[in-house]
């Protein structure tokens, strides 16, 4: 586990400091900060990392009111012990804040797909930092120019470019921008449900991705396994949050 103590890190409205320590002992002035999903229990709630620990909240500074089942998060947390190995979780611990990540489908473009529409999808610039899979979400780290308007972030799929010669589906992280000027860089993380993508008879396909780079060029060009169990393909009915992406987070 990373443990975070100095260093800038943007979260929930406000910086926080933090850096890399490797010590095996808590104090109640570390915080980690990772990705995660809210599990409700109850009246109350744990978060799942996508490191995979189980965080069972002693103590919240979030009101659980606040947060949903299979919300995704931005989590800040400080552990207060290890938890029993008779308990599912792995960490007892106070939530010192989280703030929900954008989290939305694949957009489709196809033959009825209008070129107002593309053009509100955007093609500005986009880098493209890291990739990582949560149970049906593929997750993006970016980071964009950008300075006051709001921005908006897509995950693309165009049936009219639909695979590489090698038969990968793909997918680009689309940008716009809304003319907003480059002041400075900007940061985030966006969850994008890939279920759909999932075909009957398979448990795995392969995925192009990419972005546009500041030149116009294709940038991260990688090519990822997106693994599911081999299951009866239900019809695809999700509830996503709609919030526009301004900086990483609200």
């Amino acid at each position: 586990m990373k443990k975070f103590k100095y260093g800038v890190f943007l979260i929930l409205l406000g910086l926080l400091i933090f850096s890399c320590n490797d010590d095996d002992g808590y104090s109640v002035g570390d915080f980690w900060v990772t990705t995660g999903t809210i599990i409700e229990t109850g009246d109350y709630f744990y978060v799942v990392t996508d490191g995979g620990d189980a965080l069972w909240p002693s103590a919240t500074n979030v009101p659980p009111s606040k947060l949903e089942d299979g919300m995704r998060v931005l989590v800040n947390y400080t552990i207060l012990g290890d938890a029993d190995d008779s308990e599912i979780y792995d960490y007892y611990v106070k939530i010192n804040g989280t703030s929900e990540l954008l989290t939305k489908p694949i957009f489709n473009f196809d033959e009825t797909t209008s070129e107002e529409v593309k053009d509100s999808i955007g093609n500005d610039p986009i880098t493209i930092l890291d990739t990582w899979f949560t149970d049906d979400y593929l997750n993006v780290e970016f980071q964009y120019g950008g300075g006051w308007s709001i921005h908006y972030v897509n995950l693309v799929k165009d049936t009219e470019n639909l695979t590489t010669e090698e038969g990968e589906i793909i997918l680009e992280l689309k940008h716009n921008k809304n003319d907003d000027p480059y002041n400075y860089l900007q940061w985030g993380i966006a969850s994008f449900d890939i279920s759909e993508l999932k075909q009957a008879g398979q448990n795995s396909i392969d995925l192009f991705v990419r972005s546009l780079d500041k030149e116009g060029n294709y940038q991260y060009n990688k090519v990822l396994a997106y693994e599911y169990d081999q299951v009866e393909i239900e019809p695809y009915s999700k509830k996503f949050s709609d919030t526009p992406m301004t900086e990483m987070v609200e």
